[in-house]
């Protein structure tokens, strides 16, 4: 959900911006009974996983990628959603290596 999803799509508020803080996904997670939606501190912050930024800079990419996985598992959270898929497979990778929980 980073770039395109907070600053073309509007899903919520880019932290560059000094505009009052929204998130589209969080509000809707926020209606499903009987779950507690965390964030990580960095929120859109991103993972590293960005076109062929993930080849090019491989090793950059994987050490974001470790980062905003333990900046997820800080908040204690057993689950990471988001609405973009090649965020989610480059950490769901990223635990398996790491053989986090």
């Amino acid at each position: 959900m980073f770039y395109l999803g907070v600053r073309e799509l509007g899903l919520s508020s880019p932290s560059e911006l000094t505009v009052p803080y929204f998130n589209k996904i969080r509000s809707l997670l926020e209606r499903v009974p009987g779950i507690t939606v965390v964030e990580p501190k960095r929120v859109d912050e991103c993972c590293g996983f960005g076109g062929l930024f993930a080849v090019e800079e491989s090793e950059v990419s994987a050490c974001m990628g470790r980062d905003k996985v333990k900046d997820h598992m800080s908040t204690g959270a057993e689950y990471i959603t988001g609405a973009d898929s090649s965020c989610l497979m480059h950490m769901n990778g990223v635990i398996e290596r790491e053989h986090y929980p």
